[in-house]
């Protein structure tokens, strides 16, 4: 049975509708997704895509741009606890940002199996870098809190912790043998030894 037609909207919402509709299928099929298929999950006639969008490419990269968009996650750390002790604010970030981080990696493979052109070069747009340094320095406002607790500088242990959630988080690691995100945060603030060693600076 075929879908029932969306309802007119305005360019903009129609433009998000879209964007939102397709994200499902880039992280099941990648950019072999087609504009048919996009266009059913929507609910639109594929030309419509192409009223929206110039190309299929277009409508791929601002569906991970908008995944990338920092704001979310931004506003989810701004709410934290201020108050609570690091180790369960980082906890509680530490949640924040492996579901971020598998969504945008889904994604971001994407990137690799696009045409090349001046359009769409095979590196990463500029709202990747802008997306990961609103996020780090996001990261960076929550090791300020606790600066007196910290051997180096915010900033640096904030790219620390992302550093590790990234590497538990990569889809190359068997499920048994990631690490939670209580073992993260404590990997992060203890180490792996039983003694402090001299740091190398």
């Amino acid at each position: 049975m075929s879908k029932t037609r969306a309802e007119p909207l305005a360019p903009e919402q129609r433009r998000l509708a879209i964007v939102e509709a397709v994200i499902p299928l880039l992280r099941e099929q990648g950019s072999t997704v087609t504009t048919r298929e996009m266009a059913e999950a929507a609910g639109v006639a594929e030309g419509t895509i192409f009223r929206v969008f110039p190309d299929k490419c277009a409508l791929i990269h601002e569906a991970i741009r908008f995944t990338m968009d920092p704001a979310p996650i931004e506003d989810a750390l701004a709410q934290l606890d201020p108050t609570a002790p690091l180790h369960e604010q980082l906890t509680e970030a530490g949640r924040i940002m492996l579901v971020r981080i598998e969504e945008v990696m889904s994604l971001m493979t994407i990137l690799r199996t696009m045409p090349t052109g001046h359009d769409h070069p095979h590196t990463p747009p500029a709202f990747v870098a802008e997306s990961q340094a609103a996020i780090t320095a996001a990261l960076e406002k929550l090791f300020e809190r606790h600066r007196d607790q910290l051997t180096i500088h915010p900033g640096r242990a904030a790219m620390a912790f992302r550093g590790l959630l990234f590497a538990v988080a990569h889809p190359l690691v068997a499920a048994r043998e990631k690490l939670s995100v209580e073992e993260t945060v404590w990997v992060l603030l203890n180490g792996i030894t039983t003694k402090v060693m001299e740091a190398v600076r």
